[in-house]
């Protein structure tokens, strides 16, 4: 082997290279070694194997077979619940989901005693969270793997609740299907509500007559359920990002400023509408990001309108006629800097839900590109959520590396997963861009017929 191959684990991996590794494998995990040899499974053992590493296995195939054996039966189950078909795929990657649409589904009112619950788990989830997140508290490396195990404990009775919610549309249980899954954890997962393309083009035909939209969505056929996952306390903190980022944005469009502007007194003067929008009419600045967010201060949108604000603030008068006086005689493309950056200092987007995108026109009229002023960390994000969140990301970024990953501490897993993100433009789903609207796209389609009419009326 070349020099730079020689160390053990590289040698390791050469040996091992036509065999599966039981401390990394999903489906060695789900299966079991145990179930494996009793099979008649061949087994290759390192001289020094303990428990958790060292062992391989020398018979994909009927490692595989045992899956599916295992798979069949909670086919079975979920077979019981209507779908017109299931598959067992004991590996399936997400380009085979996505050869997939997702059936229309939507998430029914919870009862009282499912309220109740709900309430409960996500309570104990913050209680959980903000003894993770307390600067203060002396955790062991224990104490805190005991309570990110408690925290995976509660997220996945969270998702099966969620999952009793779900519904679909009459008729679409029968037709769409379902496929039974490993996950990189090795737990059953099924995904469900899946569409063939023959089937969405008989959904589309019936539906076209009714001026319905064919899709609203890349690979789905509309907006997915809401599901469990991010705390309250790191949805405000990813928003918190958010909202600096928006609030530079409308700084830098000065005509969406105004168009932001001119909206919201037309709701209140003209129309007589007192509903929430993202801007603040009474010019109170939404500058203390920080209460939800520590470390938005230091981002590049806040540090960059802090700079923008302090300018003006040195250039601009304190004296209220002087600085009327002052306005009065500025050309109008320097007025409208101003006034795009007094706006964009008013906008609020905090949410407390991860289903919640506040002034979402807003973010898509100046084309709010999160890639640009966010990156995730391990202490911006991955120390925040479950090991099976930082997992699922992983496996978006970089998929060859999920099965080692799974193995770490939780510590050593969020800074790997900050590593491998850095750079390969993965941003949570909350903050992806919105997609864009019918009801928008008619809007800006209208912007140039109402600009006419406003110089005819002049």
């Amino acid at each position: 082997m070349p020099q730079w191959q020689r160390s053990p684990e590289s040698l390791r991996d050469h040996l091992t290279c036509d065999e599966i590794d039981a401390s990394r494998d999903a489906l060695a995990r789900f299966v079991g070694v145990l179930a494996y040899e009793a099979a008649g499974g061949g087994i290759r053992r390192d001289l020094f194997a303990d428990d958790q590493t060292g062992v391989f296995l020398t018979d994909a195939s009927l490692l595989e077979k045992l899956a599916r054996e295992r798979l069949t039966e909670a086919a079975e189950a979920v077979k019981a619940e209507g779908w017109g078909w299931v598959d067992v795929a004991p590996r399936v990657s997400s380009a085979d989901l996505h050869s997939f649409q997702r059936a229309r589904r939507t998430r029914r009112e919870p009862s009282k005693a499912e309220a109740k619950r709900l309430g409960k788990l996500e309570a104990e989830q913050v209680k959980l969270q903000e003894q993770l997140d307390d600067e203060d508290a002396d955790l062991s490396e224990e104490g805190a793997q005991a309570l990110h195990e408690a925290l995976d404990r509660l997220g996945e009775e969270l998702d099966a609740i969620e999952q009793t919610l779900v519904e679909y549309a009459p008729g679409l249980v029968s037709m769409a299907g379902a496929v039974v899954s490993v996950d990189p954890m090795g737990a059953v997962v099924v995904h469900r509500g899946l569409l063939r393309m023959e089937q969405v083009k008989a959904l589309q035909a019936q539906e076209r007559p009714k001026g319905e939209t064919q899709e609203d969505g890349a690979g789905e056929v509309n907006t997915p359920v809401r599901r469990a996952g991010l705390s309250e306390k790191l949805v405000r903190r990813l928003s918190a990002h958010r909202t600096a980022a928006l609030q530079a944005e409308v700084a830098r469009h000065p005509r969406v400023a105004l168009v932001a502007l001119v909206h919201q007194l037309a709701l209140r003067v003209i129309l007589g509408h007192y509903g929430a929008t993202p801007i603040n009419i009474s010019a109170a600045p939404q500058d203390r990001l920080e209460q939800h967010a520590a470390d938005v201060a230091e981002s590049s949108a806040a540090q960059g309108l802090r700079t923008v604000r302090e300018a003006w603030a040195t250039r601009l008068p304190d004296d209220a006629g002087a600085l009327f006086a002052e306005l009065l005689t500025m050309e109008q493309d320097e007025l409208l800097s101003l006034l795009a950056l007094c706006v964009g200092l008013t906008v609020s987007a905090i949410a407390q839900r991860e289903g919640e995108t506040p002034a979402e026109l807003l973010a898509q009229a100046v084309g709010l590109d999160m890639h640009n002023w966010w990156t995730p960390t391990a202490a911006g994000y991955f120390d925040h959520v479950s090991k099976a969140h930082v997992l699922e990301a992983v496996q978006v970024f970089a998929p060859t590396e999920v099965q080692r990953l799974a193995k770490l501490k939780k510590s050593q897993m969020a800074s790997e997963a900050e590593r491998l993100a850095a750079g390969a433009g993965w941003l949570p789903r909350m903050l992806l861009a919105p997609e864009v609207s019918e009801a928008a796209e008619q809007g800006e389609a209208k912007a140039e017929e109402v600009d006419e009419d406003a110089e005819a009326m002049t």
